[in-house]
């Protein structure tokens, strides 16, 4: 946790008064005449405005490498890398697991589709045929199987485009149908005395499922095998881009602790128990959290409204308080709510600059 250190300003550097003699030369040596009006600046100002400068440059410097980071965020579509890639890492794993099972079902078709292929092997294609009637009524079921497999083509053309694999292997199914129905009626009209082997057709029948099956279940592993190859890609775009955003928040903390740092040096006004008014400015600085960084206006009501933890009442405490306050407010919302408050500027008479806060009082560390 950070620690606001308030230390009374001291000058790393000289300052040069004038000296009695320079002071009589300047302001008139006749006893009685009264001394010259004049514009001197007091050292003292003339220092703390170097400083104030100097502060302004860190600040300015620390916005710029801020900017440089939201940027570059927007431009590649990083909000939380790290909340993205774990996410992609959490789907790849959910893929991996599809794609085992997707694999398993073609395993399984194919080794369905080798038992078929040898039981049918056996069995004699053609038989003598008992009776036109039983011819009539094995095109009768074959002609029910068609239109079932029609009307499942349209419900699934409801969902699914002509191409989808599915609706291919239904297709290709009811063109085989078609093609049996006209050999057996071919063979009713001629009144031949043989025919296929009801057998052999029923597991003719179950060798056309089983590869209809085997082509959609390599088609779904087709699938899932492309989704993972956008995941691997998106991960390793975001791998790509972490040096290079590793190394812009690097200089935004580096910016940060310069412009915080400096503050701390620059004085200690408003006094360390200074209370928030309406009209002061807050910045709100997050040091693993850049992008949630803001400058509010204490509104009339006494509030400041804040990302993920909405209405905060600032009215009547310090800017120490405030930040114990943030800090337990988003300890919920973040690993690391580090925070600094500081007053950019208040209703205070006069500038101000503060290790807690922003700019000053009359009788501060400049004034001293």
């Amino acid at each position: 946790m950070m620690t606001t250190i308030l230390a009374i300003l001291l000058l790393p550097f000289p300052i040069n008064l004038p000296s009695q003699s320079q002071a009589s030369a300047e302001t008139g040596s006749e006893i009685g005449n009264p001394p010259a009006a004049t514009s001197m600046e007091k050292p003292s100002d003339r220092v703390f405005s170097i400083m104030k400068q100097q502060l302004r440059s860190y600040q300015q410097s620390l916005e710029e490498s801020e900017g440089r980071l939201q940027d570059f965020q927007r431009k590649h579509g990083i909000i939380l890398i790290e909340t993205q890639m774990n996410h992609l890492l959490q789907q790849r794993k959910s893929l991996d697991d599809s794609l085992k099972g997707s694999e398993n079902q073609v395993k399984g078709f194919q080794e369905r589709l080798a038992w078929v292929q040898g039981q049918i092997s056996q069995i004699p294609e053609q038989i003598p045929l008992s009776s036109s009637a039983s011819e009539q009524g094995i095109v009768g079921g074959a002609k029910n199987n068609l239109l079932n497999l029609q009307l499942k083509e349209q419900e699934l053309l409801n969902k699914y485009t002509e191409s989808n694999p599915h609706i291919q292997s239904i297709r290709k199914e009811m063109e085989l149908i078609n093609q049996f129905i006209k050999e057996q009626e071919a063979q009713v009209s001629r009144s031949v005395s043989t025919g296929k082997n009801p057998l052999f057709l029923e597991m003719e029948m179950q060798l056309f499922h089983t590869q209809a099956d085997l082509v959609s279940a390599e088609a779904q592993s087709g699938v899932i095998k492309q989704q993972i190859a956008e995941v691997d890609k998106e991960l390793n775009r975001l791998r790509n881009l972490g040096p290079e955003l590793d190394e812009l928040r690097r200089q935004v903390t580096a910016d940060e602790k310069n412009y915080i740092n400096y503050l701390t040096k620059v004085g200690t006004t408003p006094p360390q128990d200074y209370q928030i008014q309406v009209g002061d400015q807050l910045d709100i600085k997050f040091f693993f959290n850049p992008e949630l960084n803001e400058t509010v206006l204490v509104r009339p009501d006494g509030r400041i409204a804040l990302q993920l933890v909405g209405e905060i009442t600032v009215v009547g405490n310090t800017v120490e308080q405030i930040r114990t306050i943030l800090i337990k407010s988003y300890s919920g919302q973040l690993k690391n709510p580090e925070v600094a408050v500081l007053l950019r500027s208040s209703n205070v008479p006069g500038e101000v600059i503060s290790a807690t806060g922003g700019e000053g009082n009359p009788g501060g560390a400049h004034g001293n």
